[in-house]
């Protein structure tokens, strides 16, 4: 991959061709996505918009066949790449890929209006019959799993695009500012505006409106990668064994939720104490 990324970056056509390519393979959109991402981030809107637009017609192809994800991966991304290239800041790049992820929660219902409803319906079923013996549950879980199911499919949408994105930074560090991309995401950090109201909502989550529980899931992906983010700074400013990270990663595999959970408390707690500026000052003093 980091070969493709090295040869569409040597013209227009390459860039064209090689995007092209990939949202018209199928499960291999990812790729395309992060190419939008590395020309935008590279060229800017206005030479990368005619890359865009012609190695976008397999994508919306898809779109009109019913799979609406690689069209809406390459437009989440392309947007966060504008927002990281304009601001030069990760987060609020990430954050850009979670506003968007919102919109999603709102157009994914209407873009797959023939296999949602089955999905839900299934959902409900499967919580109908284990929660029998607890109807008074039962009632509060149904009226919740639609939008929890729209929220989780908009959540993993945004994580996809905000991977993509990380993709294409890697790509662009890797070609033109060797080592750039690990410094960038091991700072990465979410402000207190952001993780503070995040909390309160997910702490509140029972007294919500049903349509405001379904953007939770969304909201909690860039508090994962923030999470994820400072277990690699923490590594990096303490000179450990890049080898400690092998068992978040083996944790998320096996321990998902449970993991995915845990880094969200870790992002909330560095949005707070700023744990890895403490480290490092902490081994500078030391020195």
């Amino acid at each position: 991959m980091n070969n493709l990324a090295r040869w569409a970056m040597q013209s227009s056509r390459n860039a064209t061709l090689a995007a092209a390519g990939c949202f018209a393979i199928p499960l291999l959109f990812w790729a395309g996505a992060a190419l939008w991402a590395l020309v935008l981030m590279r060229q800017g809107w206005k030479e990368g918009l005619n890359v865009i637009l012609w190695s976008a017609i397999p994508a919306i192809g898809w779109f009109y066949a019913g799979d609406p994800t690689p069209l809406l991966a390459g437009l989440g991304t392309a947007l966060s790449a504008l927002v990281l290239r304009g601001s030069i800041r990760l987060e609020l790049a990430v954050l850009a890929a979670t506003l968007f992820g919102v919109v999603l929660y709102q157009v994914l219902p209407l873009t797959l209006d023939e296999i949602l409803p089955k999905v839900v319906d299934r959902i409900e079923q499967a919580v109908s019959q284990s929660l029998t013996d607890n109807p008074e549950f039962l009632i509060l879980v149904k009226a919740l799993t639609e939008p929890l199911t729209h929220g989780v499919l908009a959540a993993l949408h945004v994580l996809v695009l905000a991977l993509c994105l990380l993709l294409g930074r890697y790509w662009q560090a890797m070609l033109y500012n060797p080592g750039g991309f690990g410094r960038e995401f091991k700072s990465l950090r979410l402000p207190l505006g952001f993780t503070l109201p995040v909390l309160l909502a997910l702490m509140s989550a029972g007294q919500l409106d049903p349509v405001l529980v379904g953007v939770l899931p969304i909201l909690t992906v860039p508090l994962f990668l923030a999470g994820l983010a400072m277990f690699h700074g923490v590594v990096a400013n303490t000179t450990a064994s890049s080898g400690w990270m092998f068992p978040i990663y083996i944790g998320l595999i096996l321990f998902g939720p449970y993991m995915y959970t845990l880094l969200i408390f870790v992002a909330v707690m560095d949005s707070l104490l700023d744990v890895r500026s403490r480290l490092k000052d902490t081994a500078a003093g030391d020195e």
